[in-house]
């Protein structure tokens, strides 16, 4: 029970700090702090005096916290769950990464938001919140127990798409980073084919083409996962899938409005735990019950 509850509040807590993350990006805050990092101005508390400081240190508060929670979690793992392998990797993986991260970010304010390590910043976080959202399904529930060909097919679809739905999230961060948000003011395209040989064009181009390729997964997995009963997910991804549309075109409408920009990463974020719930809930492994199991569950 408690590493249940842990496992669940260190997952808000790493979405939350995620959406934060983009405030801090939207709002050009990242240099708050000055070229200083673990101090903020060259002080642990410094002067509230100034919006951008006030936005990245709570941001740095906000990391803090979300480090202590995942440490938290793993040590829970490690010693009340030590059976369950899976879990106590996952949430070992999830701490490596979150040092991983706090390092990157570290070296994001020393070199003054680059935006390769900026964008290698945010995908490292989108994994663990993918293993915090794995690891808090994994933790309410057993896999399945039963196991035919129409679920393989639901696993395999949703993994595809849960790892497309990765990329495009990170597509769009190096988008945001490479400032190339506005670079096509008419949505979806400009034009089909623009000048691609400029990099900011093409990547924005690439992230619009790559929200269509996204679309389709997603709608070819939900109808799947429909029929294989997964009837709850399968409706919440259609709906989110619309809203990320609606959020994409706002995005632009509203020139990069920080509200609306974040809202638009929660929505990937969305997408991204349900179909890394789906995965984990199609996964084509049989476990082994006892006969009391079975009639309990009508097998």
């Amino acid at each position: 029970m408690l590493f249940r509850r842990t496992a669940l509040l260190t997952t808000l807590v790493t979405f939350g700090h995620l959406l934060f993350g983009n405030i801090v990006s939207g709002t050009e805050s990242g240099m708050g702090c000055g070229p200083h990092w673990p101090l903020c101005q060259g002080e642990l508390f410094p002067p509230l005096n100034d919006s951008a400081l006030i936005i990245e240190w709570t941001h740095r508060l906000f990391a803090a916290l979300l480090m202590g929670l995942i440490l938290a979690t793993t040590l829970v793992a490690w010693r009340r769950e030590r059976d369950q392998s899976l879990l106590v990797g996952l949430t070992t993986l999830a701490l490596g990464l979150v040092i991983a991260v706090a390092l990157l970010g570290a070296l994001t304010v020393w070199l003054e938001l680059p935006k390769e390590i900026s964008t290698t910043h945010l995908a490292l976080g989108l994994v663990i919140f993918m293993l915090m959202v794995a690891v808090s399904v994994r933790s309410q529930q057993a896999l399945q127990t039963r196991y035919d060909e129409r679920s393989r097919r639901v696993f395999v679809w949703a993994l595809v798409t849960m790892l497309a739905l990765y990329a495009q999230s990170v597509l769009g961060a190096y988008v945001r980073h490479s400032n190339a948000g506005l670079v096509l003011p008419v949505w979806p395209f400009l034009t089909f084919f623009p000048d691609l040989a400029v990099g900011v064009i093409a990547h924005q181009w690439l992230h619009r083409l790559m929200a269509l390729i996204v679309a389709a997964l997603i709608s070819i997995t939900a109808w799947r996962a429909w029929r294989a009963g997964h009837r709850f997910i399968s409706t919440a991804s259609v709906i989110l899938v619309t809203a990320q549309i609606l959020l994409g075109l706002l995005t632009v409408e509203t020139r990069l409005h920080p509200l609306v920009a974040m809202l638009h990463l929660a929505g990937a974020l969305g997408l991204l735990a349900l179909f890394v719930v789906l995965t984990l809930r199609a996964w084509p492994q049989r476990e082994r019950v006892s006969v009391s199991e079975r009639m309990t569950v009508g097998d």
